[in-house]
């Protein structure tokens, strides 16, 4: 049975400078977000000095470059999602600004790397050639969580954050939070999940009838499992895998290449160039982007056919939650 795979990383960090709560975050919320997966941690380890870098690593070559999936009309644009962040930190500065507290919103740097780079493993060769199995992400100091210009002080720490002493079960909308005790400053009480996670409700999921936005990542995910039980996709693996054996490299999936290659930590030393490289070409020689992304495109369009009622309220939504924000601002 193949490996299940990762949740794609690049839709991850899109989505969690608005969907990271302030409970989830702590006062860790300034830096770099955690790995998407234990998968990609064991193999993509950071680079000492890696987020010192000065110019972000923009693959040029990608495979993925201009791909796209059924599921990607219901990602949130771009522009919605600068729209979307900058209502919440209207919302968060109002917040504070009940405790007598002042807040300067955390710079973004976030750069365009494309929403399915590296979807399938490694598939930018040039990026391999100097970098290995590195992924992009880990390179690129732009992608990392938005950082304070500033540091907080405790209180601001407290307000903007809540209590991270707090056990409790974190609350999924606004009117759940609502219902809940946080921590007080000077006699008032804070929001249980801090200004932040209370603006990230407000802009995301104010009643209990709302659809997360992170559904289209699980619905992604499911369909991605029924993708790696289709035949079409074991042959597939098969000519990769073989291909790479010609080049006397063992593994049977570009997805635990790194790992199974036997690289360990070292995913960008010598070895580890040279085996991306291949694994590249071998994509391009068994066409393996372009025909794995049709079997996930079929499994993805029998998804959202099962789901079309739920996708139906969350579009709707979505106009309202843009409104909404449009009305903070």
């Amino acid at each position: 049975m193949r490996p299940s795979r990762p949740a794609p990383r690049l839709a991850v960090l899109a989505l969690l400078p608005l969907l990271a709560t302030a409970a989830c975050s702590g006062p860790g919320a300034a830096q770099p977000p955690e790995p998407a997966s234990a998968a990609d941690e064991a193999t993509e380890p950071q680079v000492p000095g890696a987020a010192d870098a000065v110019e972000a690593v923009v693959p040029a070559a990608s495979l993925t470059a201009d791909l796209t999936l059924p599921l990607d009309e219901y990602h949130i644009p771009t522009e919605d999602q600068r729209l979307l962040e900058e209502a919440r930190d209207v919302l968060i500065t109002d917040c504070m600004a009940r405790y007598g507290l002042e807040y300067t919103p955390a710079e973004r740097r976030a750069a365009d790397l494309g929403t399915h780079l590296y979807l399938y493993g490694v598939d930018d060769a040039d990026v391999a050639a100097e970098h290995g199995y590195m992924h992009p992400v880990d390179l690129d100091p732009a992608t990392y969580a938005p950082v304070f210009p500033h540091d907080l002080t405790p209180d601001q720490e407290l307000a903007l954050h809540g209590d991270p002493g707090l056990d409790l079960d974190h609350p999924e909308t606004l009117e759940e939070a609502q219902r809940m005790t946080g921590p007080e400053l000077g006699g008032e009480p804070v929001p249980v999940t801090g200004c932040h996670g209370e603006a990230t409700l407000t802009v995301n999921r104010p009643e209990a009838d709302w659809v997360d936005p992170t559904v289209i990542l699980q619905l992604a995910d499911e369909a991605a499992h029924l993708a790696d039980e289709d035949p079409r996709l074991e042959t597939l693996l098969a000519e990769w895998s073989d291909c790479m054996a010609d080049h006397g490299l063992t593994t049977d999936t570009p997805l635990e290449a790194a790992a199974q290659l036997g690289l360990g930590g070292d995913v960008s030393g010598r070895e580890a160039r040279e085996a991306a490289v291949v694994d590249v070409a071998c994509k391009e020689r068994t066409d393996l982007v372009a025909r794995w992304a049709a079997i996930d495109a079929d499994h993805q369009e029998a998804v959202i056919a099962e789901h079309a009622p739920m996708l139906a309220d969350y579009r709707e939504q979505h106009e309202e939650r843009m409104a909404r924000a449009r009305a903070v601002l």
